[in-house]
């Protein structure tokens, strides 16, 4: 049977669109109320780490400048703003950390205690320095962020071999041919609840009253592929690039190397879904 399949590198881009990421229309959420620093494991030396890599050029920063940024960013402590949460243009909330100023208190957040504290329980994810003239220092999605909950690491690489059968038109494509699977939900552990509860209300936002999901599980030469299905039906998106968008949209939830399926309604799958 033929499934859709969202294109992990063309969300991977998607994820990665960090410098153009505010716009003119961005609005700050003013009816959140200011959520303070409880704990001071944050390291200063670390900020400046951070506050210095910033100031590289951004074609300059190569694999070197991303390895000394990922290895110090968790930890370095940032001021946060007033209002603390932008809802960029994508129509998602982003917690703002911005430089400390020279000779000021502050308080001090961080990332490692942000993410436990209120990060993954509100599904927000992270914008650095966000600007008036469209640009940021660096984003994080809420699915950088639960990837760092569950594998200690914002992004996972990308097994090439999971979409090897896949036939991709832009980022919406199909399976070159059949294959077996497994009916399954996922596990806390994969899709803890507090995502479920976001993408729940995310696709109801949408218009999809009841959302449903299911994991399947194929096994090619040893190798377990699993995708996450959705009873989203492409049949009732006749422009692929809505649809198209849509699967980015919820790949803004989860790590940069989940692979994520609409499923139509009369596919002989669909039985086995499950509501969020």
């Amino acid at each position: 049977m033929d499934l859709p399949a969202l294109k992990n590198t063309a969300r991977i881009k998607y994820i990665m669109g960090l410098f153009d990421f505010l716009k003119p229309q961005r609005t700050m959420t003013a009816h959140e109320p200011q959520i303070p620093s409880t704990r001071n494991e944050c390291d200063i030396s670390k900020t400046n780490t951070i506050i210095e890599l910033f100031k590289i050029p951004r074609v300059q920063r190569d694999d070197k400048w991303n390895h000394v940024f990922y290895e110090n960013v968790l930890t370095a402590g940032f001021a946060s703003a007033t209002p603390q949460v932008l809802t960029g243009p994508d129509g998602f909330p982003y917690f703002i950390l911005r430089t400390p100023q020279v000779n000021v208190p502050f308080e001090s957040f961080c990332i490692q205690n942000m993410k436990d504290d209120f990060l993954l329980n509100r599904g927000w994810g992270v914008v650095f320095n966000p600007a008036e003239d469209k640009t940021a220092d660096w984003v994080f999605t809420h699915g950088n962020i639960l990837n760092l909950h569950l594998n200690n690491r914002f992004f996972t690489p990308v097994n090439a071999d999971a979409i090897e059968n896949i036939e991709f038109t832009k980022t919406v494509g199909v399976l070159k041919k059949a294959e077996q699977v497994m009916i399954a939900q996922p596990s806390e552990t994969y899709l803890p609840y507090t995502t479920r509860r976001a993408l729940k209300a995310f696709l109801q936002s949408k218009g999809i009253r009841k959302p449903k999901i299911m994991m399947l599980s194929s096994l090619n030469q040893g190798k377990i592929t699993r995708k996450l299905a959705f009873n989203i039906s492409p049949g009732d998106y006749p422009v692929i690039s809505k649809l198209d968008y849509l699967m980015q949209q919820i790949g803004w939830f989860l790590p940069n190397d989940y692979l994520i399926i609409p499923l139509a309604k009369n596919s002989d799958l669909a039985k086995g879904f499950n509501e969020l």
